[in-house]
C-alpha cells in the first residue's frame, strides 16, 4: 500500500503492481470479478420480480440455522480452587484443576450420547481454562466415529474484564456490583456487564446467526461454545430478550453444565431457539420481592423458578407467592420487585 498510496492512479501499470505480474493471478482476479456481477446481476433481479424476497431469505436464513446450539461453562479452574489465584496469574492464563479436566472428559461424553454422528462445529474462548475444557471434549470423543469439525476461538466470547489486577480491592468492588448491579457495574480498568453483553450480541448476530450460510465452511447440525458462565447467560439474554433485571435472576452455571438451545421454527424472530431442558441442564433463577401487607407489615421473600413462568411475569407475581409461600393474594397491598434486593442471593460469576 506504501507504494501506491500518494502516486498518480493512471501510472499504476502491471509493472507497478509485482503482486499481478502472473496472468493466472489476473485471470482469477478478472473470473472473481465477473462472478461477483453476474451475482449481484441475479440478485437484482429476483428483487426486482419478487416482492417477497426479504420474507423468503429470512426464512431460508431461519430454516438453515443449526438444529442445537450447545453452551458449555468451562470445567473447574484453579481459582475456582483456590481463589488467590486471581492474585498470582493473568485471568486468560488460569488452567483447569485436576477435577476439572475430568468435567470436561464427562460433557464431552454427555454430548457425544446426545448428537450421535450428526455433525457439529466448536466456537470457545481464547482462555486457556476453556481451551482445555474443549480439548477434553474432544478428547472423549476419539475413537467414537463421531464427526470432529472445525474449529474457531473467539474472543468476544471471552470472561468479563474485571481488571487489570484483581488484589485486595477486588472485594469492594464486588460489594458495589452487589448495590448497583451486575448489569451496569463497570469494574475500575475493566468491563462492565453491559459491555459483555453489546460483544456477545454482536457475535450471536454476526457470526451464529449466520453460521450455515457462510460460503467458507460446511453447514452443521450443532454448535458448541465452550465460554464462561457469564456469557452464557447473556447468550439466553439476547436470543430471550431478557430485561437487565431477569438477566440478574439467573444464576451462573455450575462447571462443564450444558445449556442447550433447541431450534423451534414455531418461534417468531430471526433467533427462533428454546432452552431444551430434557437434552440439557436446567437454568436456575430467583427473584427477591418486597411484600407490603395491608395490616402494615412487610416481608422480603425469594421466588424460585422465576423465568420459567412466560411474561409479562410482574402479574402473576402473586400466583407464585401464593404456591411458594402461602401467601394469601387478598392480604397483599403492593408489591416491590425493582427495588428489592437480597444480599448474597447469587453465587460468584467467575
Amino acid at each position: 500500500l506504501k507504494q501506491f498510496r500518494f502516486r498518480d492512479p493512471r501510472s499504476l501499470t502491471m509493472d507497478a503492481m509485482p503482486q499481478w505480474r502472473h496472468s493466472s493471478q489476473v485471470a482469477l482476479c478478472l473470473a472473481a470479478g465477473f462472478a461477483g456481477g453476474v451475482a449481484g446481476a441475479y440478485s437484482y433481479h429476483a428483487l426486482q420480480g419478487n416482492k417477497s424476497t426479504p420474507q423468503t431469505l429470512l426464512r431460508l436464513l431461519r430454516e438453515s440455522l443449526p438444529q442445537r446450539v450447545i453452551l458449555v461453562r468451562h470445567g473447574e479452574s484453579e481459582a475456582n480452587v483456590d481463589p488467590s489465584m486471581w492474585r498470582k496469574k493473568a485471568d486468560n492464563l488460569l488452567g483447569l484443576s485436576p477435577t476439572g479436566h475430568e468435567q470436561a472428559r464427562a460433557v464431552g461424553e454427555r454430548i457425544l450420547r446426545l448428537i450421535g454422528d450428526e455433525t457439529v462445529a466448536f466456537v470457545v474462548s481464547p482462555f486457556f481454562r476453556t481451551i482445555q475444557t474443549l480439548r477434553g471434549i474432544r478428547a472423549a470423543w476419539r475413537g467414537s466415529g463421531a464427526t470432529q469439525g472445525w474449529v474457531q476461538v473467539d474472543a468476544q466470547l471471552r470472561e468479563q474484564e474485571f481488571g487489570n489486577l484483581q488484589g485486595d480491592d477486588f472485594q469492594k468492588f464486588r460489594e458495589q456490583q452487589s448495590h448497583i448491579g451486575r448489569f451496569y457495574y463497570r469494574f475500575p480498568t475493566g468491563e462492565s456487564g453491559a459491555d459483555v453483553y453489546d460483544r456477545t450480541k454482536q457475535w450471536w448476530n454476526n457470526d451464529l446467526l449466520r453460521v450455515n450460510s457462510h460460503y467458507m465452511s460446511e453447514p452443521v447440525n450443532n454448535v458448541i461454545v465452550v465460554t464462561h458462565g457469564l456469557t452464557m447467560r447473556f447468550i439466553l439474554m439476547v436470543v430471550n430478550q431478557w430485561s437487565p433485571r431477569s438477566f440478574e435472576s439467573i444464576w451462573n452455571a455450575k462447571n462443564c453444565a450444558m445449556w442447550v438451545l433447541k431450534k423451534d421454527l414455531s418461534l417468531p424472530g430471526p433467533s427462533p431457539y428454546r432452552l431444551d431442558t430434557e437434552e440439557g441442564d436446567k437454568v436456575a433463577s430467583t427473584r427477591c420481592v418486597c411484600v407490603f401487607f395491608k395490616d402494615g407489615t412487610k416481608q422480603s421473600l425469594v421466588l424460585e423458578g422465576y423465568l420459567t413462568i412466560q411474561p409479562p411475569r410482574t402479574r402473576q407475581v402473586k400466583a407464585m407467592l401464593a404456591a411458594q409461600h402461602g401467601i394469601v393474594p387478598e392480604t397483599v397491598d403492593r408489591i416491590d420487585i425493582d427495588n428489592c434486593r437480597s444480599e448474597n442471593l447469587l453465587p460468584l460469576d467467575i
